[in-house]
């Protein structure tokens, strides 16, 4: 597995903010999303990635994080599903063995059942999935994917929208209607940084009656300067 980085901060995003979280970061993406700047380009881009990775198995990556806390874990990117499939499922196996919560941010585009991931199998396990839109220049990448994907998520899961303007936002109102029967999990709405204002979707969530849609804002960008690198 390519760790990238290993920290304790807050959770800043999803059904979890705020919680005291222990992050694991993986090295590698399939998505670029140009239409607004990554906040995390090491762990995309591999002429960064690969001069700052190391490896390490399930196992070992479990051990260390028994002796660190707190035991609430992120496991993020880049995009973690493009790590080993058999070694993503065996560290998830070994984290609830090992009493852990964890925090999976996914972009959903790589079956979860391919990779041994029903959410199902993992009642300690939250899976924010990051459902992307057209402003993200990656709208329309893996659909048929993510769309089987976001039924397996279950009720202490997410589904999260980042948007940057009010086209995104009707994107995301056209897809919640197709889904409506199917909405079993979270939903979440995200203003990407610096793109369109806060307000701006609060308004929308009001006018539409999105009841339902919970407002996500990166608060770590708010408690530390928006490209602090935590490591």
């Amino acid at each position: 597995m390519r760790l990238l980085e290993l920290y304790t901060s807050i959770q800043g995003e999803g059904p979890n903010v705020g919680l005291p979280t222990t992050f694991v970061r993986f090295a590698g993406c399939n998505f670029r999303c140009r239409g607004w700047p990554c906040d995390t380009p090491y762990s995309i881009y591999p002429e960064i990635w690969t001069k700052e990775f190391r490896q390490v198995t399930p196992v070992e990556l479990a051990k260390t994080l028994g002796g660190m806390y707190p035991h609430h874990v992120c496991i993020t990117g880049g995009e973690p599903l493009l790590q080993p499939k058999e070694e993503m499922y065996d560290f998830l196996t070994e984290l609830s063995l090992r009493g852990f919560t964890v925090d999976l941010f996914t972009n959903g585009s790589i079956d979860f059942e391919q990779v041994g991931l029903p959410p199902t199998s993992f009642s300690n396990l939250t899976v924010v999935m990051d459902w992307k839109l057209t402003g993200s220049g990656e709208g329309s990448t893996s659909t048929d994917i993510r769309q089987l994907n976001r039924t397996l998520l279950r009720s202490q899961d997410a589904l999260k929208f980042v948007v940057v303007d009010i086209g995104d936002l009707e994107e995301m109102s056209r897809w919640l209607h197709v889904w409506e029967a199917t909405l079993f999990h979270q939903v979440f709405v995200a203003p990407a940084w610096n793109r369109i204002d806060p307000s701006a979707v609060v308004e929308y969530i009001g006018m539409n009656d999105l009841h339902f849609v919970r407002l996500n804002l990166q608060i770590h960008k708010y408690i530390w300067e928006p490209t602090t690198r935590r490591i």
